[in-house]
């Protein structure tokens, strides 16, 4: 565990690390000295200093040169910046609105990645919720023509996803009305993937025991919830100025791992499940937070966003471990509450 730092050394690790992220140079105790309105002397700096590189704070190149930032103080000065940002950040109301003009989550998901690394200057991503997630509120059966049922299924949050099923036989109006009813009554409330297991379970059984209409309702609405598609969907921009990142130019293997991840949508998704927590507002990983070690070059500032009958997505930013996380960390804030708010309006 990182040794609690005292004022003092939290000022001077805060000015070395904002003076490193615009330099991407060493930092002297004599420039240090000079940018932190304290009237320390360089050599009260370069005694705190090198107290900070015995906690493992930051490390020195070389000899005669300044100090650089490690892992640690990376950490320590980005949760700092995530605790500012979940009580400082509040939704742009015209950007909810911006937003909903796209019309679906996909489309919310591509602009926010694209709008990301815009901000950040490097890699943004963004992944849409499963529908395995979404709660079910109300689904209506509609006669299209004697062999085509629509099968309208509203979301708690509001949703509303269609799908045209094959009628076995000519239904009535009032037959579709029972089915839907019954589906209403069976299902609100329940998640498409516990819907989805019900009804396999269902479906398994012997129908020959169950009631008539039943048996005709369960195979008529099966298809729509047994073939939704549970994979994400995963949208990404800013791919070259992750490899135009000057301290990464020594790691390419970092960066071409991520990039063939990302072709390989499912291993990406993957790693980002199992990082990003629904229950933080803001994920940082970097160094060996990575359980793949041939990413550990890199750094990620990562949120999810919906909820509970809306299900869970998440977007973010990728790039060098001196990534601007006084500019990545509130920019991703603001997308998550966007993204969810506008999730819960779709």
């Amino acid at each position: 565990m990182a040794e609690a730092l005292n004022a003092r050394e939290e000022k001077i690790l805060f000015g070395l690390i904002t003076r490193f992220l615009g330099t991407q140079e060493p930092v002297g105790s004599k420039v240090l000295a000079e940018h932190i309105p304290d009237g320390l002397s360089p050599a009260t700096v370069r005694h705190i200093m090198a107290g900070l590189e015995e906690k493992g704070y930051l490390s020195q190149p070389h000899t005669s040169a300044g100090r650089v930032p490690t892992d640690q103080a990376y950490r320590h000065f980005a949760f700092q910046l995530m605790l500012r940002a979940v009580e400082s950040v509040t939704p742009d109301q015209e950007g909810v609105e911006q937003l909903l003009t796209e019309g679906s989550l996909s489309g919310v998901a591509r602009e926010l990645s694209s709008a990301l690394a815009r901000e950040v200057h490097t890699l943004g991503f963004a992944v849409t919720p499963s529908l395995g997630g979404v709660r079910l509120r109300a689904c209506e059966l509609v006669r299209l023509t004697e062999d085509r049922i629509l099968c309208v299924v509203v979301s708690q949050s509001g949703r509303i996803h269609e799908k045209v099923l094959r009628a076995p036989e000519p239904y009535t109006p009032e037959q579709l009305r029972w089915f839907s009813n019954h589906l209403d009554e069976t299902f609100a409330g329940c998640t498409f993937a516990e819907i989805r297991q019900r009804l396999e379970s269902q479906v398994a059984l012997d129908l020959a025991r169950c009631d008539e209409l039943l048996q005709k309702a369960v195979r008529l609405v099966a298809p729509c919830f047994l073939e939704f598609p549970e994979s994400r969907e995963l949208f990404w921009d800013g791919s070259p100025w992750l490899l135009d990142a000057r301290d990464l130019q020594a790691d390419l293997g970092s960066v071409r791992s991520l990039l063939e991840s990302l072709e390989k949508k499912s291993k990406l998704i993957e790693l980002l499940q199992s990082l990003i927590s629904e229950d933080k507002p803001v994920c940082i990983v970097l160094g060996e937070d990575w359980p793949d070690r041939s990413v550990m070059g890199l750094a990620m500032v990562a949120a999810p966003f919906g909820g509970e009958g809306m299900g869970h997505g998440f977007l973010g930013v990728i790039g060098p471990k001196s990534l601007r996380y006084d500019t990545a960390i509130p920019s991703v804030r603001q997308a998550s509450l966007l993204a969810t708010l506008v999730s819960s309006r779709l």
